[in-house]
């Protein structure tokens, strides 16, 4: 049965972004100047799809990690998953946090996530491949 853990989420970050659309949408709604309004909801409609649909799911019968950020999808091999690290890293990534794991597969790819349940994340990635190292 799949495991799905979500996204932690920095408010500190996102908060101020989303505060200033709000605003502007209702600038723009005052003085009727549609387009701005329009542009400023589509933006705002994008942050909640990221916002609302940013998970990572574990998924033991096909031995896969699944990231979803919004529309995108990646599907990582746990068996080919060496290491993972927590970091910091600001690099855009599929996480909507800075406390980040970085999770290296293959010989020399990696992908960052924010889990906001790091340790159970990991216990469920250490059930389908115990050589999983943490650091």
């Amino acid at each position: 049965m799949s495991q799905i853990f979500p996204s932690k989420v920095s408010w500190w970050l996102f908060g101020p972004i989303i505060a200033f659309l709000l605003g502007q949408g209702i600038y723009a709604a005052v003085k009727q100047v549609w387009p701005q309004v329009l542009t400023s909801l589509t933006v705002l409609g994008i942050f909640y799809w990221l916002l609302r649909y940013t998970y990572y799911e574990v998924q033991p019968d096909q031995q896969n990690l699944r990231i979803v950020s919004g529309p995108m999808v990646w599907q990582v091999p746990v068996t080919t998953i060496t290491s993972i690290t927590t970091t910091h890293n600001p690099l855009s990534s599929p996480a909507l946090s800075l406390d980040r794991l970085r999770v290296r597969y293959g010989t020399s790819d990696a992908v960052l996530i924010s889990p906001a349940d790091k340790a159970g994340l990991l216990a469920a990635l250490r059930a389908l491949n115990p050589a999983i190292r943490y650091e």
